[in-house]
């Protein structure tokens, strides 16, 4: 699990990496991106977008999965 800890005096919170899912998301835009420049069929092209978006989303969910804990508490917070 990656989340990151805020000190406040005795007390640890643990902070949402976003910095993981900022790079996630760049990660899917530019595989999607070298996807449309580089492969030559139109129906490939079609089937290699769609399975790199929903692997995306996959990534996402874990992404949130990972760091529901810290969500929750950044959410009680407020």
């Amino acid at each position: 699990m990656i989340v990151h800890e805020h000190w406040t005096g005795s007390q640890r919170r643990p902070q949402p990496a976003w910095w993981l899912l900022y790079l996630m998301a760049a990660f899917v835009v530019a595989v999607v991106g070298l996807e449309e420049l580089f492969v030559a069929g139109h129906r490939l092209r079609e089937l290699l977008e769609v399975l790199t978006v929903v692997g995306g989303f996959g990534l996402f969910g874990l992404w949130r999965r990972t760091n529901r804990i810290a969500l929750d508490l950044g959410r009680r917070r407020l």
